[in-house]
């Protein structure tokens, strides 16, 4: 924030020609098996308030930290990414979808245990790790996805 940092545009077609493993290959990868473009990830309006910054990092971030904790995008791991959300940035973004997917699992007579459960643990998973959207991430996508998880104190047995 102090820096007024903010990444370049993301450009999938290049990531692709990233080495196997590394962040940008696996991002790129996912996104485009998901029909996401990164069109809209890069707000251009302005950050000049901590809060702007957060709130464009959350955004911003948001695949790229499915990538980084191995969740995926089932109901289960949403939460558990939301959990993670919580724990490292107490967003009330996570705790209005925390809430929203748990009404709907009551409404729809689902079990709770296993979104509970899900939620614990990207919760402790957040807790444990570094602060994930405080780093240059974008800044290096060759950076193979194991380094960045130990560096952030994510579990690397997570890989794709």
């Amino acid at each position: 924030m102090d820096e007024r940092w903010r990444p370049q545009p993301i450009d999938l077609n290049v990531l692709k020609t990233l080495p196997e493993g590394s962040l940008g290959r696996i991002y790129a990868d996912q996104l485009i098996s998901q029909g996401i473009t990164p069109d809209s990830l890069i707000d251009p309006s302005p950050v000049t308030t901590a809060q702007d910054f957060v709130v464009h990092r959350l955004k911003e971030t948001h695949d790229i930290v499915h990538v980084l904790t191995g969740f995926g995008i089932d109901g289960a791991s949403e939460l558990r990414l939301q959990g993670f959300n919580l724990a490292q940035n107490r967003s009330p973004i996570a705790v209005m979808l925390i809430f929203g997917g748990m009404l709907s699992a009551l409404q729809n007579d689902e079990p709770l245990a296993p979104m509970l459960r899900a939620l614990a643990q990207g919760f402790q998973m957040g807790l444990d790790a570094e602060l994930v959207i405080a780093r240059k991430l974008e800044d290096g996508w060759d950076r193979p996805l194991s380094d960045w998880r130990r560096e952030l104190k994510l579990p690397v047995e997570s890989e794709p």
